[in-house]
C-alpha cells in the first residue's frame, strides 16, 4: 500500500472529524440556549430530510471509484468516468432544487410544531443550498480523490470551511440574527468548498473536461444500490420516525446524543476514506496475499480502536449530556436505556468498517447486496413496530438488530470470498472485545468513584478512563494478539518515517 497517502488521509480526516465534533458542540449547544430544542430539533430533522435526495445518486459514487480502480492511471479512461459521472450529478442537483421546494411547501405541515409555515419553510430551502453545490460540483470530484488515494486534499478545504462556517454563525447568533440568517451563512461556506476542489481537480489532475462520458459507470451502479440504500436507511430511519410520530423537541434529544454518537462513526470512518482507495489497488493488481495480510491487521486495530472508544463512552455519555444540556429545560434530555443502547449499536456500526472497505475495494456489491436489503428491512419495520411503545428506545433497537446482522453478514462473506480464512478469528475477537469490556467496567468501579459536577470533573474522568482502557487493550493484547500487535507498531513507525523522507 503507498502508505505515504494513506498517512496523509487518515490524519487529514482525523483532524477535520476532530475540528467537526468540536464545532458540532458549539453550534448546537448555541442554538439550544439562544432559540430552545424546537429549533434545534427542526434543524437535525429538515437536514435528514434533505438528504432523502441521495437515493437518486445510489451507487453512483461506489461505481465510480471501482472503474477508476480499474482505469489504472489511464488518464482519458478516468476523464470519461469523471465526465459521466458528472453528467448525472447535476441532473441530481437540478432535482434537488425541485425536492427542496415541494418538502418547503409540505414539511411544516407534517412536524408537530408551534411555528409559521414561513419559518420553517425558509429554513428548508436554506439549509439546501449546501447540499445543492455538493451534488452539482463535489460528488464527483470526492470519488475521484478517493480512488486516487487523495482524499486529503479536499479534507483540507472541508477543515477551513468548517471552521469558517462555525466563527461566521457564532458571531450571528450572538449579535442577535435569526436562525435563517445564521444558516444561510454556513450555507454559503460550505457552497464554497465543492466549487473550490473542482478548480483544484482540473488543474491539478489534468482532467480532460471535453470528453465524451464512457457510461459503464452507470450502469454498474446498480449494483451498490441496496448499500446506498441500507446507508439511507440507518442514516435517516430514527430521525424520520421520530419527526413524524414524535414531538420534534425529542428529535432534539436524539441530535444531542446523536453529535458523540455520528462523531465516532465519523471517526472510524477515517480508516474507510484513508484505505479504501490502498486495498482497491492491492485488488485490482491481484496481490491477494497483501491484500489479505493487511486487512487482517486492520481488523484488529479496529476492534482496538472500539474497545477504548467505547468503553469510555458507554461510562461518559450521560454526564455529558447532563452537563452539556444543563439550562434547557424544556425537555428531558438524560435518557439512560437509550443512551447505552446507542453506545452498543454504534460500536457495531464501526465494527463493519474492515468488512466495508473489502467489499468496496473488491468491487463485491453484487453479491453482498442481499444483506443490505435485508438490515433497511430490519430497520425499518422493527423501529415502525417500537416507536409507539418505547419512542427513541425502540428506534435504537430497530437499529441494533440491523446493525448486527449487517456486520455479522459482512465478515462471514469477506471470510468466505475474499481472505479465505475461518470465521473463528471474528468469534474469537468478538470474546476477545467483550473481556476486555467486562475488565475496563471492573476496574472503573474500584478506581472511579466521583461524581461528575463540572466540566473539568469530566475531563478528569475520561483521562482515567482512556488510560484504563488502553491498559486493559495492551496487556489483553500483548497475552493473546501479540504478532497484530507488533505488526501495528511497525505498520505506524513505517508510515511516519515515509512521512519523515
Amino acid at each position: 500500500m503507498k502508505s505515504k497517502k494513506t498517512l496523509y488521509n487518515i490524519l487529514s480526516q482525523f483532524t477535520y472529524e476532530i475540528i467537526s465534533f468540536i464545532c458540532g458542540l458549539i453550534l448546537p449547544r448555541l442554538i439550544l440556549s439562544t432559540f430552545g430544542s424546537e429549533y434545534n430539533g427542526m434543524v437535525s430533522s429538515i437536514t435528514q430530510f434533505l438528504q432523502y435526495i441521495s437515493i437518486l445518486t445510489l451507487g453512483i459514487s461506489g461505481a465510480t471509484r471501482v472503474a477508476i480502480y480499474k482505469a489504472k492511471g489511464n488518464i482519458e479512461k478516468i476523464s470519461r468516468i469523471l465526465k459521466a459521472t458528472e453528467k448525472y450529478m447535476r441532473k441530481v442537483a437540478l432535482a434537488l432544487l425541485f425536492y427542496s421546494v415541494i418538502l418547503a411547501i409540505f414539511y411544516p405541515f407534517v412536524i408537530h410544531s408551534n411555528y409559521s409555515w414561513i419559518n420553517v419553510a425558509s429554513l428548508v430551502i436554506i439549509i439546501g443550498i449546501g447540499t445543492f453545490a455538493e451534488y452539482f460540483f463535489g460528488v464527483t470530484n470526492i470519488a475521484f480523490l478517493c480512488a486516487n488515494q487523495s482524499k486529503y486534499i479536499y479534507n483540507i478545504i472541508l477543515i477551513f470551511t468548517k471552521i469558517v462556517s462555525t466563527v461566521i454563525s457564532v458571531i450571528l447568533i450572538k449579535t442577535g440574527f435569526s436562525i435563517q440568517v445564521v444558516k444561510l451563512g454556513a450555507a454559503i461556506c460550505f457552497a464554497a468548498g465543492p466549487i473550490i476542489l473542482n478548480y483544484i481537480i482540473v488543474k491539478k489532475y489534468k482532467i480532460i473536461k471535453k470528453i465524451d462520458g464512457d457510461n459503464v459507470v452507470l450502469e454498474q451502479r446498480k449494483d451498490v444500490m441496496a448499500h446506498s440504500i441500507a446507508n439511507i436507511v440507518h442514516d435517516n430511519t430514527d430521525v424520520l420516525l421520530l419527526s413524524i410520530f414524535e414531538n420534534v423537541k425529542i428529535v432534539s434529544v436524539y441530535s444531542v446524543y446523536n453529535l458523540v454518537f455520528s462523531g465516532l462513526r465519523k471517526l472510524s470512518s477515517i480508516f474507510t476514506s484513508g484505505l479504501e482507495g490502498a486495498f482497491g489497488d492491492l485488488w485490482a493488481r491481484g496481490q491477494k496475499e497483501s491484500f489479505s495480510k493487511n486487512f487482517n491487521l486492520f481488523e484488529y486495530l479496529n476492534f482496538v480502536f472500539i474497545i477504548i472508544v467505547f468503553s469510555c463512552t458507554a461510562f461518559l455519555i450521560l454526564p455529558f449530556v447532563k452537563l452539556y444540556t444543563s439550562g434547557v429545560n424544556d425537555v428531558n434530555y438524560l435518557v439512560p436505556c437509550y443512551a447505552f443502547l446507542s453506545v452498543f449499536s454504534s460500536a457495531f456500526f464501526c465494527l463493519r468498517t474492515p468488512y466495508l472497505i473489502a467489499v468496496q475495494s473488491a468491487g463485491k456489491y453484487k453479491e453482498t447486496k442481499k444483506g443490505a436489503i435485508l438490515e433497511a428491512t430490519f430497520n425499518l419495520l422493527i423501529s415502525l413496530v417500537l416507536i409507539k411503545p418505547l419512542g427513541l428506545v425502540g428506534v435504537t433497537i430497530g437499529t441494533l438488530f440491523a446493525n448486527m446482522f449487517r456486520t455479522i453478514q459482512y465478515e462471514l462473506y469477506v471470510s468466505k470470498n475474499l481472505v479465505q480464512r475461518s470465521n473463528r478469528k471474528f468469534i474469537e475477537k468478538l470474546i476477545w472485545a467483550i473481556g476486555c469490556f467486562v475488565l475496563i467496567f471492573v476496574f472503573q468501579k474500584i478506581l472511579i468513584n466521583f461524581e461528575v459536577i463540572s466540566w473539568m470533573i469530566w475531563l478528569k474522568m475520561s483521562l482515567y478512563l482512556f488510560a484504563i482502557s488502553l491498559f486493559t487493550v495492551f496487556i489483553t493484547s500483548f497475552i493473546f494478539y501479540k504478532k497484530d500487535l507488533i505488526n501495528g507498531y511497525d505498520l505506524l513507525k513505517k508510515m511516519l518515517n515515509k512521512k519523515k523522507k
